[in-house]
């Protein structure tokens, strides 16, 4: 019997574990071209060169994927322009039935370090009423920025959180609460990205 609870609280944990950034990484962009496969797509590309020290030297191919039929934004891959398996930044968005925004995953490589990423994050979306929130997660639950904008009893709201603005004085107000108070914190079932 011990074994059995034991076998089930290891399997539990497996599948809420958060993947590790580079397996992240790779996970949006496969999401990218599993969505692909699925629709018809247009595309917008640019392409141009990363400033700073770091980045000296580096150029890039940027190119956003639309839905043909809807026009709405599947996914942005942001690649090296000489060598194009290098992904830099993964982006992909997933909708609802209804076409509206549920979820997006980002993933961000530095260019020198392109399987290694810096930032990565799984985006919850909200629309209470005429407001629109998301709130952004890191691997690991922690909540690192708020955004929500919209009109509340007629009157425009727009919040803009990063993680070290949240407080008791700003997550209290009438605004934040219309947000956020009703929007799932369930990032675990998400965090892998599908």
């Amino acid at each position: 019997m011990k074994w059995i609870i034991l076998f089930v609280l290891c399997v539990s944990q497996a599948v809420t574990a958060a993947p590790s950034r580079p397996d992240f990484h790779r996970l949006v962009y496969a999401l990218h071209e599993q969505q692909l496969a699925g629709h018809t797509v247009r595309t917008e590309e640019k392409t141009g060169a990363y400033n700073g020290m770091a980045a000296a030297g580096y150029r890039y191919r940027d190119t956003r994927y639309y839905d043909a039929k809807t026009g709405r934004l599947l996914s942005r891959i942001q690649r090296d322009a000489d060598v194009p398996e290098a992904i830099h930044i993964s982006e992909v968005n997933i909708y609802d039935a209804n076409g509206q925004l549920t979820r997006d995953y980002l993933s961000i490589a530095p260019p020198w370090k392109p399987v290694h990423p810096s930032h990565a994050y799984l985006n919850l979306h909200h629309y209470p009423g005429k407001l629109h929130s998301f709130r952004q997660f890191e691997l690991d639950g922690q909540v690192n920025y708020a955004f929500c904008e919209g009109e509340l009893d007629g009157k425009p709201v727009r919040i803009s959180l990063p993680w070290d603005d949240m407080n008791k004085e700003t997550t209290s107000t009438p605004e934040y609460r219309a947000c956020f108070d009703n929007m799932s914190q369930d990032w675990k079932q998400h965090i892998t990205p599908h």
